[in-house]
């Protein structure tokens, strides 16, 4: 490692048991299923994807009128502004994207070792798969548009803290469901913004493997927690309230706020900016919508972790009725 590349790498120190499963019968029926579709969907980022498009030629990276509709600040732009403004959110984005992506490569990796059925084992083995093929996509496509932007404090705290845990279900809780989740979300408002056909198609297929690496967590989760011990129950309940607590944006303390580096490197009051979209911008009511409302929350209850225990902070956060 270079000494400008130890400068930006991190190390998160943990305890990580692996266990071996001789008994060699299926004990996951779901993940049978999810596993060859995992097989049959393998896609070939550098064939798939057609690079040799300029970014942006054929429709803007990001439809800022949509994006920051609602907004105070983004009226007054020039255009000159707005298109500085596509180009270094989008990175921002996308970088978010980038760093969330490596770090389920991690967390994947070490579910291979320490998750215990060796049905679970095969199925990680594919997001593991998945998951490099993601952090390559994200890096070619934003290294194309401007550049990669440091990863989110939040976001990273929340890996940091999933990749050092000694338990696999907080690991499949942590980053299937919370994290993948997030990306579903994040990813398809991205989706339904851009008109960059290259993005487009990155966008696409990263959705189609998402989608099978949250049911896995699921499934996986749904099999487990009920024969759980009520210590280790609790600890999973806290860990996602707090996450979704921490997520969910709707005050100057809460949400992912490291895009106020771009706002910052434009000249403007990133403060203002950030109370001005968390207060007004459509766009973070869908994220939160889709995010809370769609996928997390409805399926936090099903696999039993919104207990009654938990369940008046959820309401007082706002997150259920």
């Amino acid at each position: 490692m270079t000494t400008a590349h130890a400068a930006v790498a991190k190390r998160v120190s943990y305890q990580l048991e692996t266990l071996w499963d001789f008994d060699y019968e299926p004990t996951h029926h779901e993940l049978e299923s999810l596993y060859e579709t995992a097989k049959k969907n393998q896609w070939n980022a550098s064939t798939t994807i057609d690079w040799s498009r300029p970014v942006g030629r054929d429709g803007p990276v990001l439809n800022v009128h949509v994006a920051f509709a609602g907004t105070n600040f983004f009226s007054r732009l020039t255009p000159e502004e707005q298109k500085e403004v596509e180009v270094r959110v989008s990175a921002w984005r996308l970088s978010q994207f980038l760093h969330g992506e490596q770090g389920a490569l991690l967390v994947c990796g070490q579910l291979v070792n320490s998750i215990p059925e060796l049905d679970a084992k095969l199925y990680a083995s594919t997001q593991v798969v998945d998951e490099g093929r993601h952090v390559e996509v994200y890096e070619r496509y934003v290294k194309k548009l401007h550049k990669i932007y440091p990863v989110d404090t939040l976001l990273k705290s929340l890996i940091d803290e999933i990749l050092a845990s000694d338990l696999w279900e907080l690991k499949l809780l942590g980053m299937q469901m919370i994290i993948e989740g997030l990306a579903i979300a994040a990813f398809n408002v991205m989706r339904k913004q851009t008109a960059d056909p290259t993005l487009a198609d990155v966008l696409d297929y990263v959705l189609q493997d998402e989608g099978r690496h949250v049911n896995f967590g699921y499934f996986a989760l749904r099999r487990s927690i009920p024969e759980m011990e009520p210590a280790k129950r609790a600890w999973l309940e806290d860990f996602a309230l707090k996450a979704c607590d921490a997520m969910y944006g709707r005050d100057e303390r809460t949400g992912f706020q490291s895009v106020k580096t771009v706002w910052h490197e434009m000249g403007w009051d990133g403060e203002k900016i950030w109370r001005d979209t968390i207060a007004n911008s459509q766009t973070t009511k869908v994220f939160n919508r889709l995010l809370f409302t769609e996928v997390l929350i409805p399926r936090l209850q099903r696999l039993g972790l919104v207990s009654p225990r938990v369940e008046p902070r959820y309401r007082e956060i706002g997150l259920l009725a």
